[in-house]
Protein backbone atom coordinates (compact mmCIF):
# COMPACT_ATOMS: atom_id res chain seq x y z
CA UNK A 1 0.00 0.00 0.00
CA UNK A 2 1.38 3.43 -0.90
CA UNK A 3 2.21 5.41 2.18
CA UNK A 4 2.90 9.01 3.14
CA UNK A 5 4.15 11.29 0.41
CA UNK A 6 2.24 9.39 -2.32
CA UNK A 7 -1.03 10.00 -4.05
CA UNK A 8 -1.07 13.70 -4.99
CA UNK A 9 0.70 14.82 -8.18
CA UNK A 10 4.00 16.49 -7.39
CA UNK A 11 4.25 15.17 -3.81
CA UNK A 12 7.88 14.47 -3.11
CA UNK A 13 9.99 13.16 -0.24
CA UNK A 14 9.15 16.19 1.90
CA UNK A 15 5.42 15.64 1.43
CA UNK A 16 4.83 19.11 -0.03
CA UNK A 17 2.45 19.78 -2.88
CA UNK A 18 4.52 21.27 -5.68
CA UNK A 19 3.90 24.91 -6.36
CA UNK A 20 1.70 25.42 -3.30
CA UNK A 21 4.22 27.24 -1.12
CA UNK A 22 2.29 25.88 1.87
CA UNK A 23 4.44 23.84 4.25
CA UNK A 24 1.47 22.37 6.11
CA UNK A 25 -0.13 20.54 3.16
CA UNK A 26 0.80 16.88 3.08
CA UNK A 27 -0.44 14.32 0.56
CA UNK A 28 -0.80 10.85 2.09
CA UNK A 29 -2.58 7.65 1.22
CA UNK A 30 -4.94 6.53 3.95
CA UNK A 31 -3.83 3.39 5.77
CA UNK A 32 -7.44 2.14 5.79
CA UNK A 33 -9.26 3.18 2.59
CA UNK A 34 -6.25 3.71 0.31
CA UNK A 35 -7.45 7.13 -0.89
CA UNK A 36 -5.16 10.16 -0.93
CA UNK A 37 -6.00 13.09 1.33
CA UNK A 38 -4.34 16.20 2.73
CA UNK A 39 -3.20 15.29 6.23
CA UNK A 40 -2.08 18.86 6.83
CA UNK A 41 -5.68 20.07 7.03
CA UNK A 42 -7.09 17.02 8.82
CA UNK A 43 -8.25 17.07 12.45
CA UNK A 44 -6.55 15.11 15.20
CA UNK A 45 -8.30 11.97 16.37
CA UNK A 46 -9.74 11.65 19.87
CA UNK A 47 -8.36 8.23 20.75
CA UNK A 48 -7.15 7.78 24.33
CA UNK A 49 -3.43 7.83 23.62
CA UNK A 50 -0.34 9.92 24.30
CA UNK A 51 0.20 10.32 20.54
CA UNK A 52 -3.02 11.08 18.63
CA UNK A 53 -2.94 10.74 14.83
CA UNK A 54 -4.79 12.48 12.01
CA UNK A 55 -8.22 11.57 10.61
CA UNK A 56 -8.72 10.68 6.94
CA UNK A 57 -11.14 13.10 5.25
CA UNK A 58 -12.62 10.26 3.19
CA UNK A 59 -13.26 7.34 5.56
CA UNK A 60 -13.08 9.24 8.85
CA UNK A 61 -10.55 6.84 10.39
CA UNK A 62 -7.28 7.73 12.08
CA UNK A 63 -4.11 5.66 11.81
CA UNK A 64 -3.55 4.99 15.51
CA UNK A 65 -3.99 1.29 14.77
CA UNK A 66 -1.56 1.24 11.86
CA UNK A 67 1.76 -0.55 12.03
CA UNK A 68 4.90 1.11 13.33
CA UNK A 69 6.47 1.32 9.87
CA UNK A 70 3.56 3.40 8.55
CA UNK A 71 3.70 5.83 11.47
CA UNK A 72 7.47 6.16 11.20
CA UNK A 73 7.23 6.84 7.46
CA UNK A 74 4.39 9.32 7.98
CA UNK A 75 6.37 11.52 10.33
CA UNK A 76 9.68 11.05 8.51
CA UNK A 77 8.09 12.53 5.37
CA UNK A 78 5.97 15.16 7.12
CA UNK A 79 6.57 18.80 6.09
CA UNK A 80 7.82 21.37 8.62
CA UNK A 81 4.38 22.92 9.05
CA UNK A 82 2.84 19.64 10.13
CA UNK A 83 5.67 19.05 12.57
CA UNK A 84 5.00 22.49 14.04
CA UNK A 85 1.33 21.57 14.29
CA UNK A 86 2.26 18.38 16.12
CA UNK A 87 4.59 20.15 18.53
CA UNK A 88 2.07 22.94 19.14
CA UNK A 89 -0.80 20.48 19.57
CA UNK A 90 -1.89 21.04 23.11
CA UNK A 91 -5.27 21.12 24.76
CA UNK A 92 -4.25 24.05 26.90
CA UNK A 93 -7.12 26.11 25.46
CA UNK A 94 -9.64 23.63 26.84
CA UNK A 95 -10.50 24.47 30.44
CA UNK A 96 -9.06 21.80 32.70
CA UNK A 97 -11.36 21.11 35.62
CA UNK A 98 -9.60 21.14 38.99
CA UNK A 99 -8.31 17.66 39.68
CA UNK A 100 -10.31 17.38 42.90
CA UNK A 101 -13.48 18.76 41.33
CA UNK A 102 -14.32 17.70 37.77
CA UNK A 103 -18.00 16.74 37.92
CA UNK A 104 -17.98 14.14 40.71
CA UNK A 105 -21.67 14.49 41.58
CA UNK A 106 -22.71 12.73 38.34
CA UNK A 107 -22.99 8.96 38.51
CA UNK A 108 -21.64 6.55 37.44
CA UNK A 109 -18.35 8.24 38.29
CA UNK A 110 -15.08 7.44 36.48
CA UNK A 111 -11.68 8.37 37.91
CA UNK A 112 -9.14 8.84 35.10
CA UNK A 113 -5.47 8.55 36.09
CA UNK A 114 -2.71 9.54 33.66
CA UNK A 115 0.42 11.68 33.93
CA UNK A 116 -0.06 13.03 30.39
CA UNK A 117 -2.22 16.17 30.47
CA UNK A 118 -3.46 15.84 26.89
CA UNK A 119 -4.54 12.25 27.55
CA UNK A 120 -6.44 13.31 30.68
CA UNK A 121 -8.23 16.08 28.80
CA UNK A 122 -9.19 13.85 25.87
CA UNK A 123 -10.47 11.22 28.30
CA UNK A 124 -12.41 13.89 30.20
CA UNK A 125 -14.11 15.16 27.05
CA UNK A 126 -14.93 11.68 25.75
CA UNK A 127 -16.17 10.16 29.01
CA UNK A 128 -18.25 13.20 29.95
CA UNK A 129 -19.85 13.14 26.50
CA UNK A 130 -20.98 9.57 27.25
CA UNK A 131 -22.89 10.83 30.28
CA UNK A 132 -20.56 9.76 33.09
CA UNK A 133 -19.06 11.84 35.86
CA UNK A 134 -15.28 12.28 35.65
CA UNK A 135 -12.53 13.04 38.15
CA UNK A 136 -8.90 13.41 37.04
CA UNK A 137 -5.62 12.47 38.71
CA UNK A 138 -1.99 12.77 37.61
CA UNK A 139 -0.58 9.67 39.30
CA UNK A 140 -1.45 6.79 41.60
CA UNK A 141 -0.81 8.69 44.83
CA UNK A 142 -3.18 11.47 43.86
CA UNK A 143 -5.70 8.96 42.52
CA UNK A 144 -5.84 6.96 45.74
CA UNK A 145 -6.66 10.09 47.73
CA UNK A 146 -9.41 11.05 45.29
CA UNK A 147 -10.77 7.50 45.33
CA UNK A 148 -11.05 7.60 49.13
CA UNK A 149 -12.82 10.96 48.87
CA UNK A 150 -15.25 10.35 45.99
CA UNK A 151 -15.63 6.53 45.84
CA UNK A 152 -15.77 6.27 42.03
CA UNK A 153 -17.59 3.43 40.33
CA UNK A 154 -14.66 2.74 38.01
CA UNK A 155 -10.99 3.74 37.77
CA UNK A 156 -9.33 4.00 34.35
CA UNK A 157 -5.60 4.21 34.97
CA UNK A 158 -2.40 4.35 32.98
CA UNK A 159 0.29 1.89 34.04
CA UNK A 160 3.55 3.88 33.85
CA UNK A 161 3.40 7.06 35.98
CA UNK A 162 5.70 8.87 38.43
CA UNK A 163 5.39 8.25 42.18
CA UNK A 164 2.91 5.36 41.78
CA UNK A 165 1.94 3.39 38.67
CA UNK A 166 -1.32 1.71 37.76
CA UNK A 167 -0.42 -1.75 39.06
CA UNK A 168 0.44 -0.44 42.52
CA UNK A 169 -2.68 1.74 42.56
CA UNK A 170 -4.85 -1.24 41.67
CA UNK A 171 -3.37 -3.30 44.49
CA UNK A 172 -4.11 -0.50 46.97
CA UNK A 173 -7.68 -0.15 45.74
CA UNK A 174 -8.39 -3.88 45.86
CA UNK A 175 -7.01 -4.30 49.38
CA UNK A 176 -8.84 -1.29 50.83
CA UNK A 177 -12.08 -2.44 52.57
CA UNK A 178 -13.92 0.71 51.46
CA UNK A 179 -12.77 0.58 47.84
CA UNK A 180 -12.31 -3.10 46.99
CA UNK A 181 -15.55 -3.21 44.95
CA UNK A 182 -14.41 -0.39 42.65
CA UNK A 183 -13.71 -1.64 39.13
CA UNK A 184 -10.17 -0.91 37.91
CA UNK A 185 -9.16 -0.93 34.24
CA UNK A 186 -5.46 -0.63 33.43
CA UNK A 187 -4.43 0.96 30.13
CA UNK A 188 -1.00 0.83 28.54
CA UNK A 189 0.72 0.31 25.23
CA UNK A 190 3.43 -1.89 26.72
CA UNK A 191 1.85 -5.35 26.57
CA UNK A 192 0.62 -6.74 23.25
CA UNK A 193 0.65 -10.50 23.81
CA UNK A 194 -2.25 -12.26 25.55
CA UNK A 195 0.08 -14.05 27.96
CA UNK A 196 1.61 -10.76 29.06
CA UNK A 197 -1.81 -9.19 29.63
CA UNK A 198 -3.07 -12.18 31.62
CA UNK A 199 0.02 -12.18 33.86
CA UNK A 200 -0.20 -8.41 34.29
CA UNK A 201 -3.85 -8.54 35.33
CA UNK A 202 -3.22 -11.41 37.73
CA UNK A 203 -0.36 -9.55 39.39
CA UNK A 204 -2.31 -6.32 39.73
CA UNK A 205 -5.79 -7.65 40.48
CA UNK A 206 -7.27 -5.42 37.75
CA UNK A 207 -10.73 -6.10 36.39
CA UNK A 208 -9.86 -5.34 32.78
CA UNK A 209 -7.04 -4.23 30.49
CA UNK A 210 -7.05 -1.84 27.54
CA UNK A 211 -4.21 -1.42 25.06
CA UNK A 212 -3.46 2.14 23.97
CA UNK A 213 -4.49 3.75 21.70
CA UNK A 214 -8.12 3.37 22.77
CA UNK A 215 -10.75 4.43 20.26
CA UNK A 216 -14.07 6.08 21.19
CA UNK A 217 -16.18 3.02 20.31
CA UNK A 218 -13.94 0.67 22.28
CA UNK A 219 -14.00 2.87 25.38
CA UNK A 220 -17.75 3.38 25.14
CA UNK A 221 -18.35 -0.38 24.97
CA UNK A 222 -16.02 -1.20 27.86
CA UNK A 223 -17.49 1.45 30.16
CA UNK A 224 -21.05 0.42 29.29
CA UNK A 225 -20.18 -3.20 30.02
CA UNK A 226 -18.67 -2.53 33.45
CA UNK A 227 -21.09 0.18 34.52
CA UNK A 228 -24.35 -1.24 33.16
CA UNK A 229 -25.68 -2.06 36.62
CA UNK A 230 -25.06 1.48 37.82
CA UNK A 231 -26.85 2.81 34.72
CA UNK A 232 -30.11 1.02 35.55
CA UNK A 233 -32.74 3.49 36.71
CA UNK A 234 -34.11 2.77 40.21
Amino acid sequence: MPGPGAGFPGAGRDGLLSGSGDDTRYAVTCFHCGISFDAGSSPWCECITDNPTLVCSHCGKCFCGSDTAFKRSFWADAPPGLWRRRLAKQFRGTPLPPLEEGNPIRRPLVLVVDDNEDTRLIAYRVIESLGYGVVLARDGVEAFGLARRFHPDLILTDQVMPRMGGKELCRLIKTDPELSAVKVILMTGLYRKDRQRIDFMRESGADDFLTKPIGFDKLEGVLAGWLQLENVDP
